[in-house]
C-alpha cells in the first residue's frame, strides 16, 4: 500500500524535531562528523548495535472522546388535563414501576361528564332495541310477502309447465306424424321403385311373349297350309252344307247320293281329323304362347295398375304431410303466443312487490343503523369521558428513577408541563462526537470503554450518524452502557475509548528504528556485520511502534539502537538481538 492510513500532530512534530536537529548538526560540526567517520573507518572502528526481527501482526489505535451519559429511556409525565391535585407521594429519587400512582387530580367534572355519557347512551340503547324490534317486524313482513310471491310464482311456472308440456306434446305428435308420412312415403318410393322395376322386366317379358305367340301362330299357320288344313276345313264344311240340304229336302237327291254325300262327309272328317292331330302340338304351342302373354300382359297391367295406386297414395300422403307441417305451424304459433302470454309481466310485477316488501325492511334497517350509530357515538362520549377520567390519575409509564417532581398536594396542575420526569437506569446511553476519519472506521456492535472518576465501565456502539452535528461539526455516535452504577448521573461527562484505525498483516517494528531522508522513510539491518540502508513505506503508528508496509522483511535484523556514526555500509558490531514489539510492550 502507498497510501498512510493516519499522520498525527505528535508524528509531525517528531519529525520536524528530528529534521531540526538533523539540520543543526549539519550545519554546526558536519565537518567534524564526516571526519570523526572517516578516521574511525579508517581505524577499522565497529559501531556497536542492537538488532531485532520485525514481528507479523496487526497494531490497532485507540482514541479518547468526551462523551455525555444520559438514560436509554427518559419520559416526562405530563397532565393533559388542568385539575387540583388531591394527593402525591412522590419524591425525586424514588424508584417506580410501570403503572404505578404518581398522583391524583380532582375528578369532580370528569365524573359528571362521564355520567351524562352514560344517560344518553342508556337513551341510545333503547332507541335501538325499539328499532331491532321494528326491523324484525318488516323483516316478517318481507319474508312472508316473499314466500306469497314465491309461492304464487311457483304456482303459475307450474301451470306454464304444464301447458307448455301439453302443447309440446301435441308438437311432438305431430312431429311423429310427420316423421311416419316421411317414411311411409319413403316406403312407397321404395316400392315405387320396385314395382317400376317389375314393370320394366314385365314389360320385356310380354314383348317376348307377344313374340313368341306371333312365332307360334306363324308355325301354326305355315303347318296349316302344308297339311291342307284349310282346303280340308272348306271341303267338310261344303259336305256338311250339302248332306245338310239333302236331308232337308232342300236339295234332291237320291238314297244313293246321300248315301256317298254322307260317306264322302265322313272321309272329310277323318281327313280333318287327321290334320287336326297333325297340327295338335302347334295348336298346343300356339295356346300356351297365347296364355304366357295373356298372363304376362294381366300381371304387366296389374303392376302398372299398382304403380298408379303408389302414386295416388304418395299424393295423398304428401298432401297429409302438407296440412301436418301446416298443423304443426299453427301449433307451434299458437304455443309462442300461450308462452308470451304466460310470461308478460309476470316476473317484474313480482320483483315489484319484493321491492316494496324490501324497501319496508331498508328502511327499518337504516333505523336501526341510525339507533346504532348514535349508540355507538353515546359509546364514544362514554369511552371518551372514562379517558378523561382516567388523565386525573398519572401514572409511571416505565420502570424507573424519579428525576424530577414539578407538582404537590393541593397544588393547581396545568396541562402541558411536565409533573414528573422518569428515567430508566437499567441502560445507560453515553454520546460522542467524532470526525468524518473516524467514523468511518467505527461499527455497530463494536465494544469500546467509558471511564468516570477512574472507574471503567464496558459499552458497545449503538448508533453511527449519518449527518454532521451543525454545532460540532461532528458526527453523533451513541453507546450503550449495559452494567451501569450510581455513578453515572444523567448529564455526567465521561472519558470514551475506542479502537479506530488498524492495520493488519504488516509488519510491526519500534517506532525509534525508523529514519526520515527528507519525506522518505528507511530503517538500518545488520547484513554480515555491516550496516545496510533500506527505504520502507510505513503506515500507522502509536508512541512506540509503527508499523511497515513494504521494503523490509521478516528475516531481516533490524538494527534497533541510534548512533551518530551509523551509515549505510558501516561495519557494526551485533551487541544484543531481541523482539521489538516484545520487548516494548514488556
Amino acid at each position: 500500500m502507498k497510501k498512510r492510513f493516519m499522520t498525527f500532530c505528535r508524528r509531525t512534530t517528531c519529525v520536524l524535531l528530528t529534521a531540526a536537529c538533523a539540520c543543526t548538526l549539519l550545519a554546526g560540526c558536519g565537518q567534524d562528523s564526516e571526519a570523526a567517520t572517516e578516521e574511525e573507518e579508517a581505524l577499522g572502528a565497529l559501531i556497536p548495535v542492537e538488532v531485532q526481527l520485525p514481528e507479523e501482526g496487526t497494531l490497532t489505535l485507540k482514541n479518547e472522546f468526551v462523551g455525555m451519559v444520559s438514560p436509554e429511556e427518559s419520559v416526562y409525565v405530563i397532565p393533559l388535563v388542568a385539575a387540583e391535585v388531591l394527593s402525591t407521594d412522590i419524591s425525586v429519587g424514588d424508584t417506580v414501576t410501570a403503572g404505578q400512582v404518581l398522583c391524583k387530580l380532582d375528578t369532580e367534572a370528569a365524573e359528571l361528564q362521564l355520567a351524562s355519557a352514560k344517560a344518553q347512551y342508556n337513551s341510545a340503547a333503547a332507541g335501538v332495541q325499539a328499532a331491532e324490534v321494528g326491523y324484525e317486524i318488516a323483516q316478517a313482513q318481507y319474508e312472508s310477502t316473499v314466500a306469497q310471491l314465491d309461492m304464487q310464482n311457483e304456482q303459475t311456472q307450474r301451470q306454464k309447465d304444464l301447458t307448455m308440456y301439453q302443447m309440446q306434446m301435441q308438437i311432438d305428435g305431430i312431429n311423429d306424424g310427420i316423421e311416419d308420412i316421411n317414411e311411409q312415403i319413403a316406403d312407397l318410393e321404395e316400392d315405387k321403385e320396385d314395382a317400376k322395376e317389375q314393370r320394366d322386366d314385365l314389360g320385356k317379358a310380354k314383348k317376348r311373349a307377344n313374340k313368341y305367340v306371333s312365332q307360334a301362330q306363324a308355325a301354326y299357320n305355315a303347318a296349316a297350309t302344308a297339311y291342307g288344313y284349310d282346303a280340308a276345313m272348306r271341303d267338310y264344311q261344303a259336305l256338311i252344307a250339302t248332306v245338310t240340304g239333302m236331308e232337308s229336302g232342300q236339295i234332291p237327291h237320291t238314297e244313293e247320293e246321300l248315301q256317298k254325300a254322307k260317306e264322302e262327309l265322313k272321309t272329310a272328317g277323318e281327313k280333318l281329323e287327321e290334320i287336326k292331330a297333325q297340327l295338335k302340338p302347334h295348336e298346343e304351342t300356339l295356346q300356351a304362347a297365347q296364355a304366357a302373354a295373356s298372363q304376362t300382359g294381366a300381371a304387366y297391367d296389374q303392376v302398372e295398375a299398382g304403380i298408379d295406386s303408389i302414386e295416388d297414395g304418395e299424393e295423398k300422403l304428401k298432401d297429409s304431410l302438407s296440412d301436418t307441417y301446416k298443423s304443426k305451424e299453427q301449433t307451434e304459433t299458437v304455443k309462442n303466443l300461450t308462452e308470451a302470454q304466460l310470461n308478460v309481466n309476470t316476473q317484474p310485477v313480482q320483483e315489484a312487490g319484493k321491492k316494496t316488501a324490501a324497501l319496508g325492511v331498508d328502511s327499518a334497517a337504516a333505523q336501526v343503523n341510525s339507533a346504532k350509530v348514535g349508540a355507538a357515538g353515546a359509546k364514544v362520549a362514554i369511552d371518551s369521558a372514562e379517558y378523561q377520567l382516567d388523565m386525573y390519575t398519572l401514572t409511571a409509564p416505565i420502570d424507573g428513577v424519579i428525576e424530577a417532581v414539578n407538582v404537590k398536594e393541593h397544588d393547581f396542575a396545568s396541562s402541558g408541563n411536565p409533573a414528573f420526569v422518569i428515567s430508566n437506569k437499567d441502560t445507560m446511553t453515553v454520546t460522542f462526537g467524532v470526525s468524518e476519519g473516524i467514523r468511518n472506521t467505527l461499527r455497530i456492535g463494536q465494544n469500546i470503554e467509558v471511564e468516570r472518576n477512574d472507574k471503567n465501565y464496558r459499552a458497545a456502539i449503538t448508533e453511527i450518524g449519518s449527518m454532521v452535528d451543525q454545532t460540532t461539526g461532528l458526527f453523533t455516535i451513541k453507546s450503550c452502557v449495559s452494567d451501569p452504577d450510581g455513578s453515572l448521573l444523567t448529564g455526567s461527562s465521561v472519558k470514551v475509548a475506542a479502537d479506530t484505525y488498524s492495520q493488519t498483516d504488516a509488519l510491526l517494528i519500534p517506532y525509534d528504528a525508523v529514519y526520515y531522508d527528507g519525506s522518505q522513510p528507511y530503517v538500518y539491518v545488520a547484513q554480515k556485520d555491516v550496516a545496510k540502508r533500506k527505504d520502507v513505506e510505513t503506515g500507522i503508528f502509536d508512541e512506540k511502534t509503527i508499523t511497515v508496509l513494504s521494503g523490509l522483511l521478516a528475516e531481516d535484523q533490524l538494527i534497533t539502537s541510534w548512533s551518530s556514526n551509523l551509515r549505510d555500509g558501516a561495519s557494526i558490531s551485533i551487541q544484543e538481538t531481541g523482539n521489538a514489539i516484545t520487548e516494548a510492550e514488556d
